[in-house]
């Protein structure tokens, strides 16, 4: 059987992707790592059996129609599943009767849940057959699990990690005027609601950067890392701190590699004080900074978190972290709050799903050149078809690499093979598979053998 599993943003999400991966090489699947960007024209020409997409949603519809069509089991794992609205096109209720309504029951295989708050609610609408909703946590969060933990990135070193999680307000990827409320409006979102929503938030945002500010000139003799969210744009915080030498501003490597080494996390409604209480270091949340819009939009994050109403209660926790982190309940704050959510931290969510995976029969292998000509849609615009050409004639691995150039921020979405085979050998090596290796390579087109954007995993035969 050979699985392919769709990559949206490598600096989140390749960890536990290769996780999962060598959880399925493990028992005898071939794997292919896909980037989401190229998994129209990669796709029909891996041979594979069953594809795990990053989400389900308008966007990819007809495509994931396409290759339903064409004999793939279909599972989703998304990216986005864990820290959900209370309400709109983003809440548990939403999200299951879209799955029900919107033609994806009927082509999907199978559905990975991160919690059973989400779980139960597909349940309890019918949106999927039972026996098709798997509850398994995410495998991205099993490095936050004592099991995995060792493969983070070093020793704490103390520094003040500042989260933040503005794209719509600050994006990276997109200026267009908008673009973010067409997107959520899309996603299922009341129209009214998000421009209240938006227009919150950018008074919001313009008040966390003031607070990193003050925060920086108040507390000159500590270090202070800046973390933007992977899809915001860091100029912004550049111009916030300049002249604040005790200040870094670095989205770069894995969030969890950056709280593992903090002394405390400082957000404002940010899914990653989940992680936080995973590895056991203080979220504070800056609740002085909310409104009733921004509040009530997530409460997880504020529910799992410290919260300071003021500047001052800021600087009186941090002056007083050790203490205050020791008061701290983390487990029970997870039991009562971040488990339904997230399921249980026991790293053992990239197994889950590799054994629902790898107990699917194969149906055939998926290979169609006029597939990906078209990007594997009915009907393809000029540039699609533009794009399926160039990589039938040269393979993605190249046209990947020449759209990078033209456009910088395409970079972030490529998916390095050193990366992979790094991550890969280390993992073997900490869980002590030492009786075989695994191939890393970069995945070829089935008809032609030209080089693609996906990575190829396979686990070697038992030496002798």
């Amino acid at each position: 059987m050979r699985v392919g599993l769709v990559v949206d943003h490598p600096k989140r999400d390749l960890p536990g992707a290769v996780l999962l991966a060598y959880q399925l090489a493990s028992r005898g699947v071939s794997v292919v790592i896909v980037p989401m960007y190229e998994q129209a024209v990669d796709v029909p020409r891996l041979g594979l059996d069953a594809l795990v997409v990053n989400y389900a949603r308008d966007a990819n519809l007809d495509l994931m129609r396409s290759f339903a069509k064409a004999g793939l089991s279909l599972y989703v794992l998304d990216t986005e599943g864990g820290v959900l609205a209370d309400r709109g096109g983003n809440s548990p209720p939403a999200m299951a009767a879209y799955i029900r309504n919107s033609g994806y029951a009927d082509i999907l295989s199978g559905y990975f849940f991160w919690g059973s708050r989400l779980h139960d609610a597909f349940r309890d609408a019918g949106a999927m057959k039972p026996e098709q909703l798997h509850l398994t946590g995410c495998p991205r969060f099993d490095f936050a699990a004592p099991r995995w933990r060792a493969l983070l990135d070093g020793e704490p070193r103390g520094y003040l990690l500042v989260n933040a999680n503005f794209p719509l307000v600050n994006s990276r990827f997109t200026s267009k005027p908008g673009a973010e409320r067409e997107a959520m409006v899309r996603a299922g979102w009341d129209g009214a609601y998000i421009d209240r929503f938006l227009a919150d938030l950018k008074q919001v945002f313009a008040g966390y950067l003031e607070a990193i500010r003050k925060l920086a000139a108040a507390r000159p003799d500590r270090a202070i890392l800046i973390r933007p969210h992977p899809f915001e744009s860091e100029q912004v915080y550049r111009d916030a701190v300049a002249g604040h030498a005790n200040v870094v501003v670095d989205g770069s490597g894995s969030v969890l590699d950056r709280i593992r080494n903090a002394a405390a996390v400082i957000h404002l409604n940010c899914g990653t004080a989940v992680e936080s209480v995973m590895l056991g270091k203080l979220p504070v949340q800056l609740e002085y900074l909310n409104t009733p819009v921004t509040a009530g939009h997530a409460s997880l994050p504020a529910r799992v978190s410290r919260p300071v109403e003021s500047f001052d209660a800021l600087l009186a926790v941090l002056d007083n972290v050790e203490a205050e982190t020791k008061s701290f309940d983390f487990a029970g704050v997870h039991a009562g709050n971040v488990e339904a959510f997230f399921h249980r931290n026991d790293g053992l969510a990239a197994e889950r799903v590799a054994e629902v995976l790898a107990g699917q029969s194969g149906r055939r292998g998926y290979v169609s050149l006029a597939s990906a000509l078209t990007g594997a849609r009915a009907n393809p615009s000029l540039g699609q078809i533009a794009k399926g050409a160039a990589s039938l004639v040269l393979g993605s691995a190249v046209t990947e690499s020449l759209r990078a150039r033209v456009n910088p921020a395409r970079r972030d979405k490529r998916i390095a093979l050193g990366a992979v085979a790094g991550l890969l050998g280390r993992i073997a090596r900490h869980d002590q598979a030492t009786s075989s290796g695994f191939k890393t390579a970069r995945a070829r087109c089935a008809s032609t053998g030209l080089p693609l954007a996906s990575i190829a995993i396979e686990k070697l035969p038992i030496r002798a």
